[in-house]
């Protein structure tokens, strides 16, 4: 006689599995019944938690409410007000939909609804305490809906074990209402633990003061606006500096339709974006609100509703980055002084109040009766290509003042000029002083800027070596005698079936032997090229790569490296007209304030951070 093994699993046990899937924390409750009070049409919405959310989420709204009917199905499985037929779900425009959130909390913990729409004197209330629902009973109250969810996983102890301290979950319940709020401009937040007020927002304040309220003054004043159409895609939003990058994605904020995700395809854009102006390892700060026609995108991925999939994903991939690239190259990406002060501070402990005075004057004085002649610097120019100068306006060697011929002026005959007049007419007049003969250091009309030669000389020869390549417009600089370069025979292998493509971006090899690479030329715009260098650094990158080097991303390494090797290095000095001729040329690139690498290349110091320095303030 055979044994039936196989029967249906209880509601209550069903709505547990289903629960794992949906709640896993507090914030998972708090995304949940914010969303749905967001649906409701709420202008307003309160948030109280005690203990981080374990003890108690409440959310209050002034949304439409629900009636006794609906509020008799709210705890039911699947039931839901914003889906009827399949069709529906290939254009989902609200944010909830599946209809198992308020069913999988209610399987969890000790849960209540109020509701009364604003139309009706009365309300209604019903309960669901660890899948056990009660009758639906009048109750009073005002127009919207209050939800109660109460002592979470109470009747799953394995669950709640695995939930973190109370400070970290409140963290968690926070980042959702923040992003509730920067992506609902007209909705106004309140949060409270334990009684307390942690965070508002008003329903009038934009996005900008929302990102000021919620993370303060020095990000938003910094923030760069993306705007950006095509058709029916719209990118809106704020970018930040490189310099504000942090090593996590907690202020990295895309709003998709209202909804708050966290991307894959998005953190590829980002990366994409920000290529050339951010390090590898360093994550972005952006705060970007897209819009899309919500037929092109499926939402209905993950019960979770955090990712998504892109119906046209390479021309939005495109558009995107576009946008992102021209808003981020106009991000001041200097580092300012006051940072690095205040990071110095932090890292000697010292009091502000009473700072230690540094030690002036050199660690070894060289005996005066001794003169050591100063070497004379070898000559550097920017290298332009024959009938092809990088920009037809010129700075004349030598026309600048001197300081004594300069007039002296007071401050009180000073002009008052903002730094964006002063950089229209920026003549680069100099004096120019040049540290460690790796730093330059210049005036500015509100301070001085200190600039990293090979940094900045680095990004200029790249950018115009790119520039050639993609205006197929390479010229190569013969070698008289070909540099030989050993290899093993593998590698030899690797480059010969590659020579043609080589070319193209103005690398002239040939093989010379079964284990020897001939350089016969390099790119007239490199300055003291190291042939073998670049020749090491092309072989690793194809051999890791697998790719071609007529390949984009390719063509970027290649360029990079060989621009890193052939820049003007920390000990190289250089004339007055070298500094100059490195300034003019590399402020006429999109952005010359990172190296390829994504390095800066200026430290800028302003009157007030000179004040912090010397205490005046």
């Amino acid at each position: 006689m055979s044994i039936d093994r196989i029967s249906l699993l209880p509601e209550v046990v069903r709505n547990q599995i289903a629960a794992g899937e949906v709640i896993e924390r507090p914030a998972s409750v708090v995304k949940e019944l914010v969303e749905n009070a967001l649906d409701a049409g709420a202008t307003r919405i309160q948030v109280d938690l005690e203990e981080g959310g374990v003890k108690l989420v409440r959310i209050t709204d002034d949304g439409c409410g629900m009636s006794r009917a609906d509020l008799a199905l709210a705890f039911e499985p699947h039931a839901t007000s914003k889906l009827r037929s399949p069709e529906d779900l290939e254009h989902i425009a609200s944010l909830g939909f599946r209809g198992e959130a308020l069913a999988s909390m209610g399987s969890i913990a000790r849960c209540s609804i109020f509701s009364r729409p604003a139309d009706e004197e009365l309300g209604a209330r019903i309960e669901n305490v660890g899948g056990r629902i009660s009758e639906v009973r009048e109750a009073g109250g005002a127009a919207g809906t209050i939800v109660e969810v109460r002592d979470l996983f109470f009747n799953t102890p394995a669950r709640r074990k695995f939930l973190k301290r109370t400070s970290t979950e409140l963290g968690r319940c926070l980042d959702v209402a923040q992003r509730a709020a920067l992506a609902h401009r007209g909705v106004g937040f309140v949060v409270t633990h334990d009684g307390k007020r942690a965070y508002d927002v008003e329903p009038e304040m934009d996005l900008l003061d929302r990102i000021r309220r919620t993370f303060g003054a020095e990000l938003a004043d910094a923030l760069v606006p993306v705007s950006a159409e095509a058709g029916t895609t719209r990118l809106f939003g704020y970018v930040a500096p490189p310099r504000f990058s942090r090593r996590d994605t907690s202020r990295q904020m895309w709003f998709l339709n209202g909804r708050s995700l966290r991307d894959k395809v998005l953190s590829r854009i980002l990366r994409e974006g920000y290529h050339g102006f951010l390090e590898d390892f360093r994550q972005p700060v952006v705060f970007l609100t897209l819009s899309l026609d919500p037929g092109v995108v499926d939402v209905n991925v993950h019960p979770a509703k955090s990712e998504v999939r892109f119906r046209e994903q390479r021309r939005l991939f495109g558009f995107l980055v576009n946008a992102l690239r021209e808003a981020v190259s106009k991000t001041d990406m200097s580092t300012p002084g006051d940072s690095m002060i205040a990071s110095m501070r932090r890292r000697t402990g010292e009091d502000e109040r009473q700072p230690a005075l540094p030690v002036s004057g050199p660690a070894h004085r060289p005996d005066p009766g001794v003169i050591t002649p100063a070497p004379r610097p070898e000559p550097f120019v920017v290298r332009e290509v024959e009938g092809r100068p990088f920009s037809t306006a010129t700075v004349a060697p030598g026309s600048a003042q001197t300081p004594a011929q300069r007039p002296v002026q007071t401050p009180a005959q000073t002009p008052v000029q903002t730094r964006e007049d002063w950089k229209a007419r920026d003549d680069l007049r100099g004096p120019f002083l040049q540290v460690a003969r790796t730093y330059i250091v210049r005036a500015l009309p509100d301070g001085f800027e200190i600039v990293d030669q090979h940094a900045l000389h680095e990004r200029l020869t790249y950018e115009l070596m790119r520039r050639d390549v993609r205006e197929n417009a390479v010229e190569i600089q013969s070698q008289l005698v070909p540099e030989l370069v050993e290899c093993s025979r593998a590698d030899v292998e690797l480059l010969s079936g590659h020579l043609d493509g080589l070319r193209r971006i103005g690398l002239d090899l040939a093989v010379f032997g079964e284990t020897t690479i001939a350089v016969q030329g390099l790119p007239v715009r490199l300055h003291h090229p190291d042939a073998e260098g670049v020749v090491r650094d092309l072989i690793e990158i194809l051999g890791r790569t697998g790719k071609a080097p007529e390949a984009e991303d390719v063509i970027e390494e290649v360029l990079h490296s060989a621009a890193c090797r052939s820049s003007i290095m920390a000990g190289d000095e250089l004339t007055e007209d070298d500094i100059r001729s490195l300034l003019s040329r590399a402020g006429e690139l999109e952005s010359d304030q990172t190296c390829p690498h994504a390095r800066p290349t200026r430290v800028r110091f302003d009157l007030a951070d000179l004040e912090k320095a010397f205490h005046r303030r």
